[in-house]
């Protein structure tokens, strides 16, 4: 998985924290606990967005363990044709 997809899952994942804090009737303490624990997780989703656009030259050891794994595809021998 690419660091964009983690980075916009995690900034997902804290917009989801924030409208189950919403939607869920809890004490409020609970809830303000939630809805600052999903604004952190938000902020550091947007974080991570950001310094992937900024420099998207940088690539992991996963992306090329990644891209290694990948066997190129193999072409089919097709009948040639009798006419």
């Amino acid at each position: 998985m690419s660091s964009l997809t983690k980075a916009a899952l995690i900034c997902g994942s804290g917009s989801l924290i924030i409208l189950v804090s919403i939607l869920i009737n809890l004490p409020f303490a609970v809830q303000i606990f939630l809805l600052l624990t999903g604004l952190a997780v938000s902020v550091y989703g947007v974080f991570l967005l950001v310094k992937t656009v900024v420099n998207p030259a940088e690539k992991t050891s996963e992306t090329l363990t990644e891209q290694a794994r990948v066997p190129a595809p193999k072409k089919k021998n097709r009948p040639t044709s009798t006419l």
